[in-house]
């Protein structure tokens, strides 16, 4: 399905709704809306769609407990999306970044040198 997000959004979101309903009472929901959701957002980034679809993937993303990792993950993908796509959106995308940086030090070392790792490769994509 993620196939379809580059060339057809709104057949992807369709999707993603016919997904919902098929699995829904299957699995507990809030995972299921928390994937749905995460599939959605990194997506939409990907895929550099318009400021409004992934701004609003983003929120409904972050509505859900997401943990250090996949926070760090979703500010860098987010922040690359903004520097390519929608400038307007950086300072935003700068904030997260910024909240990932001030828990570094709590993380283990494991953690701390991938998320650092994952900091300077963005710093090298800004030159």
């Amino acid at each position: 399905m993620s196939g379809l997000a580059p060339r057809d959004w709104p057949r992807f979101r369709a999707g993603i709704k016919q997904v919902e309903r098929r699995h829904a009472g299957r699995v507990p929901a809030a995972s299921l809306r928390r994937y749905l959701a995460e599939s959605v957002f990194f997506c939409a980034a990907h895929w550099g769609q318009t400021p409004r679809v992934v701004r609003g993937a983003l929120r409904a993303y972050l509505k859900h407990p997401l943990d250090t990792r996949m926070y760090s993950y979703t500010a860098a993908e987010y922040w690359q999306w903004a520097y390519k796509v929608s400038p307007a959106d950086l300072p935003a995308a700068e904030a997260m970044l910024a909240e990932v940086r001030e828990y570094l030090p709590s993380l283990d070392d494991h953690e701390r040198r991938n998320t650092e790792g994952l900091m300077a490769f963005l710093e090298r994509q800004r030159r």
